[in-house]
């Protein structure tokens, strides 16, 4: 009789447990951040951050830090996902001397490339910088 009322309390109290531990939140089991530090061409540098978000879009975050810190200076950049272009333009410096330009996007089937390459304009200093996954 003992057994019956312990089986009563434990299957039920068990199947409660295994339907909590699947609710956990999306973002707990989200992959973390995969980011990659890199020197330019000419001594700054540049750094490449990629998260899948909770809706399954992928952020990317490219940016450079100048060695000069100096603000107003124009970049132009690219960042591309498996050989499709997913970012482009021209940005310049803040006051510190670096730029950052973020956008998320709908990944591609299967693994993601990412590259993002960036020019000054003035001095020909170029980055590149890569995340596979």
């Amino acid at each position: 009789m003992r057994s019956r009322r312990l089986a009563s309390f434990v299957i039920p109290a068990t199947l409660v447990m295994a339907v909590a531990a699947g609710a956990i939140p999306a973002q707990a089991a989200a992959k973390p951040a995969v980011t990659r530090n890199s020197t330019c061409s000419l001594g700054s540098l540049s750094n490449l951050q990629v998260q899948r978000e909770d809706n399954g879009k992928l952020s990317i975050d490219f940016g450079v830090d100048m060695v000069t810190h100096r603000s107003g200076v124009n970049w132009t950049y690219r960042v591309v996902d498996n050989r499709s272009v997913v970012m482009r333009g021209t940005t310049s410096t803040i006051a510190d001397g670096s730029f950052s330009v973020t956008r998320a996007i709908t990944p591609m089937t299967g693994s993601n490339q990412i590259v993002a390459t960036a020019k000054n304009r003035a001095t020909g200093e170029t980055c590149r910088i890569r995340i596979i996954g």
